[in-house]
C-alpha cells in the first residue's frame, strides 16, 4: 500500500527541516538527525511495502528563530506517522486522533511533468540565488560599516523566495536603526547580531489584571535581550529597533562574547590533540552553549592528561569513523550504528571507559563498519556527480533511502538520452525523493522509481529495426501509450500536404498521426526510386496540442 500525497508533502516539510547537511555547524545535532532520520525511512519503507512496521521512538532538532529546538515522536505499531506531525505543528490534535494511516498515490507521467516543470523550477531557483547573493552581501557590508563581528538574519537557510524577502526587509530595518544610533555616538565594534523578522521571530504570551480585576492573556513578539553567548537578539521591526537597541547593555554583551570566545578557541586548539591521540578520523564538539564548549575542554584536558597510558594501550591503530562529544545526558555513554561512520561520546564519559571500547572486538567492528559506509557514500556521490554531468545540472541531492538513490541514479543514466531529447535539464536543481514536487526554493523533487512505461524499450526496438507489432503479438501485449509519427522528406520537395490524422495500429494498439492525403513529391531526374524520410516520433494526443511529447527522430 502507498503512501498518499499528503503524507508524503508532509514528511517532506519535516525532512526540510532536519536534514543533517543543514547542521553543518552542529554536529552532535547534525548526527541526531541523522539517525533518526535512518530509522523513519526504514518505517515508511515498511509502509510502502504494505508491512506492519516496528515502533520508532524519533528525536529531530530544528531551527526555530536561531535557536535549535527539539521535535520527539513516538511512532505506533499500526503505522501511522500522525505523532511526527504533530511533534512538528503540522496537524492539529483533532487532525491526530482522526489520522489514517494509509492511502493510495497516483502515478505521474514523468517525462511530461518534468517537461511542465523544469522551466519554471529554473526561474524559480536563479530568483533564490541572487536573493541568496544579496542577502550575503548586505550582511557583509552591514558586519563592514558596523565592526560587527558576524549578523545573522532568520533561519541559517531559507527555503522560500518570501522567507528570504523578508530577510532583505529586516536587514534594511537593521540598518536604519545602527545607523541613526551611529550618528548620536553609539559603537557597535566586536558584537554579533542575530535579527528575526517580525513575521517569522518568536512570540511571548504574558498574563496581566485588566481595568475591570479580570486576569488577561496577550500575545507579541520577543523582547530584545543578550544570550549566554553574548549574541544580540533584536526583532526587526522599525518603529522599536532603536529603542530595542538602546535597552540593552551592549559592553555586557561584549564581554560574554569575550569569554564565550575564549572556550571556543580552547575547543579549537585541543580538538588537533584529542583527534591524533586517539586515532580517529576526525573529532566534532557540541559548542552552541558556552557550558558545553567548557565540559568538553574538561574532558579533553583529562584524556590528554592519559595520553601515556593510551598510546601504549592503542598501539599506534588507527580508526576510520569520527568523534561527536557532546553533553547530552540522555543514552549511553558511547553510542555507535553501523550505518554511520560516526561515534557519539559523552563528556562525561570516563577515559579508560573509551580506550577499552576502542581496544575492544565492538571497537574494531565499528571502524570496519565505518569504512565500508564511507565507501559507500564516496560511491554515491560519484554515481551523483555523474548524474549531474550527464544533465548539465546545477547540482542533485538525496532525500529518499540510499539504496533508492542509487536506484534512482542508475534510472536518470539509463533513460539520460530519451529524456534529454524532451527536456532540457540545464542549470536545474533535482532533488531524489520518492514523488513529484517542485520545491520554493526551485529545486525539482523526481521519484527514485519514477516510470517511463514502456516507451525506452519500444524506441530500442525501433532503433533496432524490429516492428512493434511483431513484438507485441509475440509477447500478447499491447502499447500503454499512443505514438505519433509524422513524415517529413528529406532533401525533397513536398508538392501537397494535409492535415495530420490518427490512423489505429489495431495490433498494436497504437496511433500513428500521418497526412489525411497520400503526399506527392517530385522526384529529381536521375535519382532513385526509394524516397529518404525524416520520421519523427511523438507520444501522446496529435502534434500542436500541448499534450503531445517529442521522443526520438529517425532518418529512414
Amino acid at each position: 500500500m502507498s503512501l498518499s500525497n499528503d503524507t508524503r508533502r508532509l514528511i517532506r516539510q519535516i525532512i526540510r527541516q532536519v536534514h543533517p547537511d543543514l547542521f553543518a555547524a552542529n554536529p552532535y545535532e547534525r548526527q541526531c538527525n541523522s539517525d533518526s532520520l535512518q530509522v523513519l525511512n526504514a518505517y515508511v519503507d515498511d509502509l510502502a511495502k504494505g508491512l506492519s512496521p516496528p515502533p520508532a521512538r524519533l528525536e529531530f532538532y530544528v531551527r526555530e528563530a536561531g535557536a535549535l529546538m527539539k521535535r520527539e515522536a513516538e511512532l505506533p505499531d499500526t503505522g501511522s506517522l500522525a505523532p511526527l506531525f504533530f511533534s512538528f505543528g503540522l496537524i492539529t490534535a483533532e487532525e491526530l486522533q482522526a489520522a489514517d494511516p494509509y492511502a493510495t498515490v497516483q502515478d505521474t507521467n514523468f517525462l511530461s511533468w518534468l517537461q511542465e516543470t523544469v522551466h519554471e523550477a529554473v526561474r524559480t531557483a536563479e530568483q533564490h540565488e541572487l536573493l541568496k547573493w544579496r542577502i550575503r552581501k548586505y550582511r557583509d557590508t552591514l558586519q563592514e560599516k558596523f565592526s560587527l563581528t558576524a549578523v545573522q538574519v532568520g533561519a541559517e537557510y531559507a527555503v522560500s523566495l518570501s522567507e528570504q524577502e523578508r530577510q532583505v526587509e529586516a536587514l534594511t530595518t537593521l540598518e536604519y536603526g545602527l545607523s541613526s544610533l551611529y550618528q548620536e555616538g553609539m559603537s557597535f565594534d566586536g558584537l554579533s547580531i542575530q535579527l528575526y523578522h517580525p513575521d517569522m521571530c518568536p512570540v511571548e504570551s504574558y498574563a496581566y489584571m485588566d481595568e475591570q480585576g479580570e486576569y488577561q492573556m496577550q500575545t507579541s513578539y520577543m523582547k530584545s535581550y543578550i544570550a549566554d553567548d553574548g549574541t544580540v537578539h533584536l526583532v526587526a521591526d522599525s518603529t522599536t529597533i532603536r529603542e530595542q537597541i538602546k535597552a540593552l547593555d551592549l559592553d555586557r554583551a561584549r564581554m560574554l562574547a569575550f569569554v564565550a570566545d575564549f572556550w571556543l578557541g580552547r575547543v579549537k586548539e585541543l580538538t588537533p590533540a584529542v583527534q591524533t591521540l586517539l586515532g580517529v578520523k576526525a573529532v566534532w564538539c557540541d559548542t552552541k552553549t558556552e557550558q558545553n564548549s567548557q565540559k568538553f575542554v574538561i574532558w579533553a584536558g583529562y584524556l590528554l592528561e592519559k595520553r601515556e597510558d593510551i598510546r601504549r594501550h592503542l598501539g599506534g591503530r588507527t580508526f576510520a569513523f569520527s568523534l561527536i562529544v557532546h553533553s547530552e545526558s540522555d543514552g549511553p555513554l558511547i553510542n555507535f550504528h553501523t550505518s554511520s561512520p560516526i561515534l557519539n561520546v559523552r563528556t562525561d564519559c570516563p577515559p579508560q571507559h573509551l580506550l577499552e571500547f576502542l581496544v575492544s572486538e565492538t571497537g574494531i567492528a565499528a571502524s570496519e563498519a565505518a569504512t565500508e559506509v564511507q565507501s559507500s557514500r564516496e560511491r554515491e556521490e560519484a554515481l551523483l556527480e555523474k548524474v549531474r554531468k550527464a544533465f548539465g545540472l546545477k547540482c542533485i541531492i538525496k532525500i529518499c533511502m540510499n539504496d533508492k538513490v542509487l536506484e534512482g541514479a542508475q534510472r536518470l543514466l539509463e533513460h539520460a538520452d530519451l529524456i534529454k531529447t524532451t527536456v532540457n535539464l540545464k542549470g536545474a536543481s533535482i532533488a531524489l525523493d520518492d514523488c513529484y514536487e517542485l520545491w520554493d526554493s526551485g529545486f525539482i523533487s523526481v521519484p527514485y522509481n519514477f516510470k517511463i512505461h514502456e516507451l525506452p524499450s519500444k524506441i530500442k526496438l525501433l532503433q533496432s529495426g524490429q516492428r512493434l507489432s511483431d513484438v507485441s503479438s509475440s509477447n500478447g501485449a499491447s502499447s500503454s501509450a499512443s505514438l505519433v509519427a509524422r513524415a517529413v522528406p528529406s532533401g525533397l520537395r513536398q508538392n501537397a500536404t494535409g492535415p495530420l490524422t490518427s490512423r489505429p495500429c489495431s495490433r498494436v494498439g497504437t496511433r500513428l498521426h500521418t497526412a489525411s492525403q497520400p503526399q506527392r513529391f517530385s522526384r529529381p531526374s536521375g535519382t532513385a526510386q526509394s524516397v529518404t524520410a525524416q520520421i519523427i516520433l511523438y507520444v501522446g494526443s496529435k502534434p500542436g496540442r500541448g499534450a503531445c511529447t517529442l521522443v526520438q527522430r529517425f532518418v529512414v
